[in-house]
């Protein structure tokens, strides 16, 4: 049991939770390929067959063996909610399963804005999410561990208060994701294709959501510097 009575005494910023999905083949196959760095790159396609549910996504595999790849697909073909597993490239796979529930479903209905797609981390299937509330994360928590076990990563408010910059509630989520995603990395750790479509914006709503809240945040920021 995971426990969160702290939670409403803190004001936060940002989340990295983790969930061990049980009988979930993203967490079985990263369970056994630690080593390796899965992300999923795309938004998420949801059909109906047979008052059945299937999800499709895709998956970047981030390793210097191609024989960790193909061992990554091997271990997903096993699961029996699998569908297809579909290789694109040498390091990017399709997946297409039968799933009822997911971990974002909850991470959705939480609330929380979605900084991230799901990525692997020390065996969790991981997410980066940005809340304005702590209850959405208390609520997330709760959702979470109806489905595996839940591990909190880390807590952090390091994004400056941007409600004094006058940020619309668009350029808020553009920036909270790219902070968390690693944009203004260098290098990189995602570019903005990648970025627009973890999110669900469209590329070029979040490369103009990003330009207008950086010109409002620099100035007020050099102010800060400069003791103006």
């Amino acid at each position: 049991m995971f426990i969160y009575w702290f939670i409403p005494f803190i004001y936060m910023k940002f989340c990295e939770i983790g969930v061990y999905h049980h009988d979930c083949w993203f967490t079985d196959a990263i369970s056994n390929f630690p080593e390796l760095h899965v992300r999923e790159i795309s938004g998420r396609v949801y059909q109906e067959n047979d008052n059945k549910r299937i999800v499709k996504g895709v998956y970047k595999i981030i390793s210097g063996k191609s024989e960790d790849t193909k061992g990554f697909t091997n271990q997903t073909k096993k699961n029996n909610d699998v569908l297809e597993v579909k290789p694109l490239t040498n390091d990017l796979v399709q997946v297409a399963w039968n799933a009822p529930v997911t971990s974002y479903d909850a991470v959705l209905n939480s609330g929380c804005t979605i900084g991230s797609a799901c990525y692997s981390k020390d065996g969790y299937e991981a997410y980066s999410l940005f809340a304005e509330s702590p209850d959405n994360i208390k609520k997330l928590l709760s959702e979470m561990e109806q489905i595996g076990e839940v591990k909190l990563f880390s807590l952090k408010n390091d994004l400056p208060d941007v409600d004094k910059f006058g940020l619309t509630a668009k350029q808020k989520q553009a920036v909270a994701a790219a902070i968390s995603m690693g944009y203004y990395e260098w290098p990189k750790k995602v570019n903005l294709e990648e970025l627009a479509a973890r999110i669900g914006m469209k590329r070029r709503a979040l490369q103009e959501n990003l330009r207008k809240a950086e010109s409002k945040i620099m100035p007020g920021m050099l102010d800060e510097l400069t003791g103006e």
